[in-house]
């Protein structure tokens, strides 16, 4: 029986939100990186946000653990009894990242929430040793920061029975990189950022159900900033993940960019132009990181302005885009 295992993590193309490992365990296939690339450019966000809810709930869509380009098995925590922790160091003995849901941060030492606050989360394991009984977590530390730390496997537990006390069962889900070879397909990711600038107030209004979708979303964005100015969503509410979504999303889409522009022998005009854009979304991130931080009210204003004349010029490139890669194809 193994004594230490620790599983290899690559950069994620988004960290955002816990399923960043979907991309972090490609070290063994890591053309899978392709697939993302071609088919993961879609931001959705809800409207909820205008009618009372605090988060605008902000996604890329595509961008989950259910893809066939991975094995995938769940298994509910709540019927494994006593096996789970040997269960856990099963999968990852295989070579499997074992995904968990329902452990009350409070109880994890190192976690996001340690000690602050009961709150039902998820995350990764990619490792355990055996001789101090600890696990590999990847995940938002207590810092905030997404990236793998070690923690006891007691607290583990502990979280996690904490919320079986409240009939909470989480699950676990132990995924692995098949090993399919992966290739860009500009079609797809050309179809995709078409898909994404048919977005407007028009097709998507205040007042309409379900998600909203593509590039509309800044707008949306915007309005949840408004929200913010005028007080109707509280300071303490705001969700501080928004704009390093926004923020990953032009980085994403300037690889995209540069790819489609190498495949069919563009010039890298336009990716030269995207990647100011990829610098005014990390301002933006940074200012509204700031105010998360240290309450400014007056620097709402701002982000949104630039949030908006982000999306202005994102349009303009991405369609300019589509133009030249239709002369290329």
């Amino acid at each position: 029986m193994n004594k230490f295992v620790e599983l290899p993590l690559v950069e994620p193309l988004y960290r955002t939100y816990h399923h960043g490992l979907i991309t972090a365990c490609l070290k063994t296939n890591p053309s899978i990186r392709n697939w993302f690339l071609s088919n993961t450019l879609i931001l959705t966000c809800n409207r909820k946000f205008l009618s009372g809810y605090t988060s605008p709930q902000i996604r890329i869509e595509n961008y989950s653990l259910n893809n066939p380009l991975f094995e995938t098995t769940w298994i509910p925590m709540q019927f494994l009894n006593g096996y789970i922790n040997r269960v856990i160091r099963n999968a990852i003995d295989a070579g499997y990242y074992v995904y968990f849901s329902g452990v009350d941060d409070y109880y994890v030492d190192g976690k996001s929430w340690y000690k602050e606050r009961h709150f039902s989360h998820d995350g990764a394991i990619c490792g355990y040793n055996q001789s101090d009984k600890t696990y590999c977590i990847y995940a938002y530390d207590s810092n905030w920061l997404y990236q793998k730390f070690w923690t006891p496997q007691k607290s583990f537990n502990k979280g996690r029975k904490a919320m079986f006390k409240k009939g909470v069962y989480g699950h676990l889900c132990a995924i692995k990189p098949r090993q399919d070879k992966v290739e860009f397909s500009v079609e797809t990711a050309l179809k995709g950022i078409a898909d994404y600038l048919d977005s407007n107030l028009v097709k998507y209004p205040e007042n309409g159900e379900g998600d909203v979708r593509g590039i509309v979303v800044h707008e949306y964005i915007a309005k949840y900033v408004e929200k913010m100015f005028d007080g109707s969503i509280p300071y303490e509410r705001m969700d501080r993940r928004v704009f390093r979504l926004i923020w990953e999303h032009k980085k994403v889409m300037l690889e995209r960019i540069s790819n489609i522009e190498k495949i069919l022998n563009l010039s890298d005009e336009i990716s030269s132009k995207y990647k100011s854009l990829v610098t005014e979304a990390d301002t933006i991130r940074m200012l509204y990181a700031s105010h998360h931080m240290k309450r400014r009210d007056s620097v709402l204003p701002i982000i949104k302005k630039k949030l908006l004349s982000l999306m202005d010029k994102e349009k303009e490139l991405l369609t300019l885009l589509l133009d030249e890669a239709g002369k290329g194809v």
